[in-house]
């Protein structure tokens, strides 16, 4: 077993026992800790998959069968579990110093930041999508090439098409908010009273 599984393994183990010692005893730091934790596995699982350019995992559609990102595919995908680890940890000192309230106002008044990741996030599952799994360019000629073009290529367009407009409109945010709030972003401080 690889090193990073190891300790992904072990450090998932003590999140779990945080998490049932911090709901069976009331104590919230615990529970805190154990959902920070977590996100510490998901960033390991994902420098695991960026390290050795290979992700397997469990179909969504099958319980029986594999998904396995090699190559590029295995980067976006571990990039992905990288950003979900860290916005775990995020949500666990958030709720931890219990100031969500003012962070999500803050966001909503400069979302330029959260733009930026949302996009980032969209084109690493762009990537994923579009370069596949090995067990999707398996098959018959036919059934590969229907399912690059309808099931992979498609929603991967769309999707790039949905990052460049969420990094250019977070970037747009950070350099120029006046531009960003004119262009219809002071909306969001309107909506949530910002």
């Amino acid at each position: 077993m690889k090193p990073l599984t190891v300790l992904a393994i072990a450090i998932g183990l003590v999140g779990v026992l945080f998490l049932f010692l911090g709901q069976r005893l009331a104590l919230n730091i615990l529970t805190y800790a154990g959902f920070g934790l977590m996100g510490v596995v998901a960033i390991v699982i994902g420098l695991q998959a960026i390290v050795s350019r290979q992700m397997v995992q469990i179909s969504r559609y099958n319980r029986r069968a594999n998904e396995t990102y090699v190559g590029v595919a295995a980067i976006a995908e571990g990039i992905i579990f990288i950003m979900m680890g860290f916005l775990l940890i995020g949500i666990a000192l958030v709720a931890y110093l219990n100031s969500g309230r003012e962070l999500f106002l803050h966001f909503v008044r400069h979302p330029g930041l959260i733009l930026l990741i949302f996009g980032l996030f969209l084109l690493m599952t762009a990537i994923s999508a579009i370069v596949g799994t090995v067990e999707e360019k398996e098959g018959g000629l036919f059934e590969v090439l229907l399912n690059l073009f309808a099931s992979r290529l498609l929603p991967g367009l769309i999707l790039i098409a949905l990052a460049t407009g969420a990094i250019a409109l977070g970037l747009l945010e950070i350099v120029s908010p006046m531009t960003f709030d004119n262009l219809g972003g002071g909306f969001l401080e309107v909506l949530f009273g910002g």
